[in-house]
């Protein structure tokens, strides 16, 4: 349901910006807002390929032109354990500022150099084989934010609550991932 109600706000935007676009036939993306979009398709085509997850969402904060923060979010195609989300969510992170900070384009237009864990964000939906979200003890969702993740658990009875949520720190998981 949850899903449904997402797919109908992304259209929602994506018909309001097809509409003002088509308004303002004069407006350009910024220099800035074009290397952001190549630099979070290019993340999320090396991440989906790594991890076996599909892209579906990207943004930025950019209030007043610097970039201050990038957001990439993935579906599982199946159900990942805690383990495997958290892996996939801290090689994502590093992913992501490793494309930004070796990008010497975009770093005219970063409010912070170099990007740190603080200013990027991965959100992995956890799906069933058959797309279904995950329920409880299954991890629905889980994401990395402000050098915190987080992992929730929806219940069955009702989809609209979170039942369960999961902190730790980057560095608490970053010891719990077996290193190569």
């Amino acid at each position: 349901m949850r899903y449904v109600f997402l797919i109908l706000i992304i259209l929602f935007i994506f018909s309001a910006f097809v509409f003002f676009k088509n308004e303002k036939q004069n407006y350009s993306i910024s220099r800035g807002e074009q290397l952001v979009n190549s630099t979070l398709i290019q993340t999320a085509k090396i991440i989906s390929k790594k991890y076996n997850i599909k892209p579906c969402g990207m943004g930025a904060a950019m209030p007043g032109g610097p970039i201050q923060g990038l957001t990439l979010c993935f579906n599982t195609a199946s159900p990942y354990s805690k383990e495997q989300l958290r892996e996939v969510l801290i090689k994502s992170a590093q992913e992501l500022l490793r494309q930004v900070n070796n990008n010497s384009e975009i770093q005219e237009f970063l409010k912070e150099r170099p990007f740190d864990l603080k200013n990027v964000q991965i959100i992995i939906y956890n799906n069933e084989r058959d797309g279904r979200e995950v329920f409880d003890p299954g991890i629905s969702t889980a994401g990395i934010s402000q050098e915190i993740i987080t992992y929730r658990t929806v219940d069955h009875s009702d989809t609209f609550k979170y039942k369960n949520q999961y902190e730790e720190t980057y560095e608490e998981a970053l010891k719990a991932v077996p290193k190569p």
